[in-house]
């Protein structure tokens, strides 16, 4: 969970996080308690309430001078306030970075700018240092996913996702969805297990992998995939995520993670 406050608003904000849909929701419910229609914001037509996401990994300085740069010195239209949330901030382009080091450094005082990231590190330091950053703290200890009787299956079929028949992963998923089993921590496990894989693969160090008892696993999965693929497995997550927390097909969400 983040924590925004509405008592004290920043103009510019850096949300670290793994869970995209979490923040959203917290974001629209952080509007709301400034006065927004929740009802136009979740039907994407608030214009005080802009989203943007790159559908290409890569967020371009025409995607930012269209829907941020131009529009930001415009008063609101029907809020006090504007709020313009930037996905993937990671995906920002260096050269689109330092066009927005203005209006990050000086907006208009009814502006509110966030970018949302699972790494803040990865953003210029000039940008960091024009931002509030605000890092997920979710309730959850990832020893509790070591209880699960199905992690095994899990981190196996992660594993083997490119050599695993349609099949088996169907069976598997239906197994996830039933009563006895939860789609979101089957996502905790995907998030640490991806992430594992990928200190791993770039620092071949098993003291920095997380689920340490299954590390077996963690390196299976490292050796499983490339680095661009990791970084896919990630986007998907989130999409998954996003699947998750609205009124959405689970079942086709979670075999497009698996079936690719």
């Amino acid at each position: 969970m983040i924590n925004l406050s509405t008592e004290k608003i920043y103009n510019a904000y850096i949300i670290e996080t793994y869970n995209y849909a979490q923040v959203r929701n917290q974001l629209i419910d952080f509007a709301v308690n400034l006065g927004f229609d929740k009802r136009l914001i979740e039907a994407g037509t608030h214009p005080d309430m802009t989203f943007i996401e790159s559908s290409d990994k890569v967020i371009s300085i025409k995607d930012i001078r269209e829907k941020i740069i131009d529009s930001v010195t415009l008063t609101p239209q029907i809020a006090d306030r504007k709020i313009y949330v930037v996905y993937d901030a990671k995906n920002i382009m260096e050269s689109t970075a330092n066009a927005m080091l203005k209006t990050l450094e000086e907006p208009p005082e009814f502006v509110s700018i966030f970018l949302v990231t699972e790494n803040a590190n990865s953003l210029l330091p000039t940008i960091r240092s024009r931002c509030q950053i605000i890092k997920d703290a979710e309730d959850f200890d990832y020893k509790n996913l070591l209880e699960l009787e199905y992690l095994d299956d899990a981190l196996k079929t992660l594993s083997n996702i490119k050599y695993e028949l349609a099949g088996e992963k169907t069976d598997f998923i239906d197994k996830v969805l039933n009563d006895d089993y939860n789609l979101k921590n089957l996502i905790r496990i995907y998030r640490y297990a991806v992430r594992d894989a990928l200190v791993y693969k770039t620092t071949l160090s098993k003291k920095k992998i997380i689920l340490r008892e299954k590390e077996d696993y963690i390196i299976s999965i490292s050796e499983s995939f490339t680095l661009e693929e990791i970084g896919t497995l990630i986007d998907k997550l989130d999409k998954l995520s996003l699947a998750d927390s609205y009124d959405v097909n689970k079942r086709i969400a979670a075999l497009d993670f698996l079936i690719a």
